[in-house]
């Protein structure tokens, strides 16, 4: 996982606070565009201290602990508790100033696409292949990253569905690399042979994850995820079959 934070910010309010911010920043906007969790007038997000441990590594509990202090005590975010059990301790985050924090984060996506585009664009114009390298350390550094992330989205399926961090354990761990590895042997077949094409399958089963049958939508363990991943592909390949044979339907009414 790659992490990235505003300079002029760090600056401003520390270099931890900043690249912790764009965390927050990331999802507020995520939300603020998908039209989630709007409450008291801030859109918000939420996290455990223990989900965050595994999206921070390099950082101690307490660090972020701390860290957090630090950025409601300069005012920059609020916590709150909106969760449906009272039992639920997952805290709540807002950004107080919540225009200045969003438009910042547009104008730096915006940037770094741009910046992008001028590296390809420069990649191309040398008209020099790109070198291809086998080194392991590398491969092994995307399997890692890829598994990070895939992480990081099961989590955030969990804080959406169940408001509650996921449980990862060595077994669920596991499982996990067993249903990434699956995933990509399906993503190469449909020809996208690439890291990512396993990471893009398994966020598509987690937004359309209510588009499978009663009894699988409560297997929600890694270890349940993958003993049923062959009937939950099915079952969603089905159902995007019978949603575009629907459409078809409802066009062709009009015509008879």
């Amino acid at each position: 996982m790659e992490y990235a934070f505003n300079i002029h910010l760090a600056k401003e309010i520390g270099l931890e606070e900043a690249i912790m911010m764009k965390h927050f920043q990331f999802w507020v906007s995520k939300n603020i565009a998908n039209k989630k969790h709007l409450h008291d007038g801030h859109t918000w997000t939420y996290n455990s201290v223990k989900a965050f441990d595994s999206q921070f590594p390099f950082w101690t509990q307490n660090q972020i602990r701390r860290i957090i202090k630090s950025l409601e005590g300069q005012g920059i975010i609020k916590t709150g508790n909106y969760n449906s059990a009272k039992y639920d301790r997952t805290k709540w985050f807002a950004i107080i100033d919540e225009q200045r924090f969003v438009e910042m984060h547009k104008c730096n996506s915006a940037k770094a696409q741009m910046d992008l585009a001028k590296n390809t664009n420069g990649i191309v114009q040398t008209h020099k292949p790109i070198p291809v390298t086998t080194n392991t350390d590398t491969t092994n550094t995307d399997t890692t990253t890829i598994y990070k992330r895939s992480i990081d989205l099961y989590n955030q399926f969990c804080l959406d569905t169940f408001d509650a961090p996921a449980k990862i354990d060595g077994v669920q761990g596991k499982s996990m690399k067993a249903i990434l590895k699956y995933l990509q042997k399906v993503s190469k077949q449909k020809g996208v042979n690439t890291p990512e094409g396993s990471l893009n399958a398994l966020e598509y089963i987690f937004k359309n994850w209510n588009n499978i049958e009663p009894f699988l939508q409560k297997q929600v363990k890694l270890s349940q995820i993958n003993s049923n991943l062959t009937n939950i592909i099915q079952q969603l390949k089905h159902g995007q079959e019978s949603k575009s044979q629907s459409i078809a339907d409802d066009i062709l009414s009009k015509y008879r």
